[in-house]
């Protein structure tokens, strides 16, 4: 078996890439008319604190599984009892375990509790299952956006992001890329 790219390029492309998403997703929230990632049909998990944030967003997807998105990445469960967690500073793949609920662990206590997925071979199958899903659902979103609002949208969010490295119209491609490279081990994916 092929362990996941532990290619420094991969990974620093990832990071870019999933930090510029989870500031779009912030903005998203804040859209003038009403809040996309509600209208995409995510809902919020727990209420808004002092400073108006929520502790993230969810939705269902195959009937029990599900994506849980947070400032600091994203979680992804087809429900199979397996699951990935993706970093927005750490894109090496975590995977859930059956003595963690998922959820309430990274609420709790963040990326720490959960294993690399190179760490085992379970883990690296997880990996090369689920991370090319989880982009392929980011993608997903990113067309929508695309559809819905217009690419502007995602350009007027990145002029007022300081450290933005992905193009406003490459949102969606560029994850579809790094699901296949993922799964390819390629060096290079644009």
């Amino acid at each position: 078996m092929q362990a996941p790219p532990s290619d420094a390029g991969w990974l620093e492309a990832a990071e870019a890439l999933m930090n510029d998403q989870c500031w779009c997703w912030g903005q998203d929230v804040l859209y003038p008319r009403d809040n996309l990632l509600i209208r995409y049909g995510l809902e919020r998990i727990g209420l808004p604190g002092p400073n108006g944030r929520t502790a993230g967003y969810t939705c269902s997807i195959n009937g029990d599984g599900g994506v849980w998105l947070r400032g600091s990445g994203v979680l992804y469960s087809p429900g199979s009892g397996a699951g990935i967690l993706l970093g927005r500073f750490d894109m090496r793949p975590r995977v859930t375990t059956p003595d963690l609920p998922p959820l309430e662990t990274w609420l709790a206590d963040g990326f720490g509790p959960f294993p690399l997925a190179a760490a085992s071979e379970r883990g690296v199958e997880t990996a090369r299952l689920l991370v090319p899903e989880v982009c392929a659902w980011i993608a997903d979103y990113e067309h929508w956006i695309v559809e819905t609002v217009g690419v502007e949208h995602r350009e007027q969010c990145l002029q007022r992001w300081p450290k933005r490295q992905t193009p406003a119209e490459e949102f969606a491609q560029r994850w579809s890329a790094l699901g296949r490279g993922f799964c390819s081990g390629a060096p290079s994916y644009w």
